[in-house]
């Protein structure tokens, strides 16, 4: 009789062992399906692929559905990282097709801009007003020949700037910013996250190539 107890209470520890066990993997499998869950809706990199031309974002806008509601602390790595993973970050008061954010105004002289689809662009954002520009591109920067180019050291230096405040000196030019990050503290933005295809010339040879744009709209 006292063996047939013992065997039943090693038979119900076994039991309550194996339902412990079951319970912890059930439970480990709900945290993993969870966690991925949040990582994929947080990850930078998601974004929605379509065709279109950089310069009629407006348009395009409509096509990237991919979007979430950001502040400074996604905002600041998304920009000093613009350079090396050579994407578009552009800037937008409202969601109007045309309230463009103006974040500095270049000191370059259009004139000498790489040619006229740059010039027709940035007058495309502001209605003519050339020197004002919404975003961050290193092509274009490159293209209006500001003086940071393509260093990534003068790079972050006019970043810095840009998110600090202050005056920013490069050679014969002087940036001035008022500090996005003073402004914009308690701000909060619209991430909307796309690619668009362009086509690139090369030695007289168009190649289409891919480009992530990323557009942070104020609400």
């Amino acid at each position: 009789m006292e063996n047939a107890v013992d065997a039943l209470k090693m038979g119900f520890a076994v039991l309550a062992f194996v339902m412990a066990l079951s319970l912890a993997f059930y439970m480990f499998s709900e945290a993993r399906t969870t966690a991925d869950f949040v990582l994929h809706k947080s990850d930078i990199s998601r974004f929605v692929e379509y065709e279109g031309d950089a310069t009629n974002l407006s348009d395009t806008e409509k096509e990237m559905q991919n979007h979430r509601i950001v502040g400074l602390e996604t905002i600041i790595p998304t920009l000093y990282k613009y350079y090396k993973e050579n994407y578009t970050v552009i800037f937008k008061n409202s969601s109007n097709p045309r309230d463009y954010m103006e974040v500095y105004t270049t000191q370059t002289d259009p004139k000498d801009w790489s040619g006229k689809d740059e010039t027709d662009k940035v007058n495309k954002y502001f209605g003519g007003q050339s020197t004002k520009i919404c975003s961050f591109d290193v092509d274009e920067e490159t293209k209006r020949r500001e003086p940071w180019g393509e260093n990534p050291d003068a790079v972050k230096k006019n970043l810095d700037a840009f998110l600090s405040g202050g005056t920013v000196k490069f050679t014969g030019m002087t940036y001035t910013y008022p500090g996005f990050i003073e402004q914009h503290t308690t701000d909060k933005f619209i991430e909307n996250i796309g690619e668009y295809v362009y086509n690139e010339e090369t030695a007289g040879t168009a190649k289409k190539k891919k480009k992530r744009v990323i557009i942070f709209t104020k609400l």
